[in-house]
């Protein structure tokens, strides 16, 4: 049964205020005009009631109308904060029938306000997504062409087939999350193109529990991985004469996961360091500024922007660097299973 809305008790609760105020002022009247002492004991016990009355009212009205709005002050204080939304609307339609129908018209506005903004930050995220993979693309076709112009040799068509896997994998399932087993995966294909164009110099490493049976069921944004890698070679390791390695830990609690992404590279000099993490830890999801970045900057701002559409700001990724040692960017995710995965 539906409650009473609050403006119809507080009518009915001022209703008997009105008539206790009258039945007082009757009372007060005839004692003043016919007080009698043999009568004295009745008059008393009609003075306690009414005094009950009085505090009954009192308390009703402090009960279901007080009470009631210093609940309905905090809730607003709550919706403004973002923590609730729906319980709102649900005390706005207990006021009366008028604010009922107001609170279902509001919440149908900001539900599709709501709505536009979510469609706003799939768009984002997939064009984030789309900014990743072209100049790859543009400098593997140039390695093959070359060798192909030379001579017909037989690594081009494990390149081939290996850079048609890779591609694959990106344009195809376009869902927002993978397993850890598929951006492994990936990553592999990918170091198989890279070592083709380094050949020795670079080494890939991947670290975690293999006793750990649901590891390689965590799911993770899709193609997270292969952009901070590919970061990696690009400008810690290529620069270097004699190349290096990139190793790949995974470890997590019951909560969180941590992905770290490390190489021996020419690492990155302070004074752009603490710029870059800087932007990364500010970063709000449609401030489109936070691109202008350095060089080697934008991959892993767009996989940071990623991160945080799809799972909230609390995640993604943060930066350690020393120059001449190397880089770690290290990721941050709530710890999710696939079920369905293996």
């Amino acid at each position: 049964m539906k409650r009473k809305k609050l403006i119809v008790t507080f009518k009915y609760l001022m209703v008997a205020l009105a008539v206790w105020l009258v039945a007082a002022g009757v009372f007060t009247f005839f004692l003043i005009t016919n007080y009698s002492r043999e009568h004295s004991t009745e008059y008393m016990v009609t003075f306690v009631l009414m005094l009950a009355f009085l505090f009954a009212i009192l308390y009703a009205l402090r009960e279901k109308i007080e009470m009631p709005l210093i609940l309905f002050g905090r809730k607003l204080s709550l919706f403004n904060e973002g923590i609730i939304f729906n319980e709102l609307f649900d005390d706005m339609a207990d006021l009366s029938d008028v604010s009922e129908e107001t609170a279902r018209k509001l919440k149908e506005l900001l539900d599709k306000d709501r709505m536009i903004e979510n469609a706003k930050q799939q768009a984002r995220y997939l064009a984030l997504q789309n900014q990743i993979n072209p100049h790859f693309l543009y400098n593997v076709l140039e390695s093959i062409r070359a060798d192909a112009l030379m001579a017909g040799a037989p690594e081009i068509g494990k390149i081939a087939e290996a850079l048609a896997v890779y591609f694959r994998y990106t344009t195809s399932k376009m869902e927002n999350l993978s397993t850890l087993q598929e951006e492994l995966g990936n990553v592999e294909t990918y170091f198989l193109i890279q070592k083709y164009r380094f050949e020795d110099k670079i080494a890939l490493n991947i670290r975690y529990d293999t006793e750990d049976r649901d590891v390689l069921k965590i799911s993770i944004p899709k193609l997270t991985l292969q952009p901070i890698v590919e970061n990696a070679i690009k400008h810690g390791l290529e620069p270097q004469v004699e190349g290096g390695s990139v190793t790949i830990s995974v470890e997590h609690t019951d909560r969180s996961v941590f992905i770290s992404v490390s190489d021996n590279g020419v690492g990155i000099d302070e004074d752009k360091l603490a710029p870059l993490n800087e932007k990364l830890e500010k970063m709000y999801m449609g401030d489109e500024s936070v691109n202008d970045t350095g060089k080697g900057g934008i991959a892993l701002i767009n996989v940071n922007s990623r991160i945080r559409l799809l799972l909230g700001e609390e995640y993604g990724i943060h930066i350690f660097s020393t120059a001449g040692l190397g880089t770690e960017v290290r990721i941050t995710l709530p710890y999710m299973m696939d079920e369905g995965a293996l």
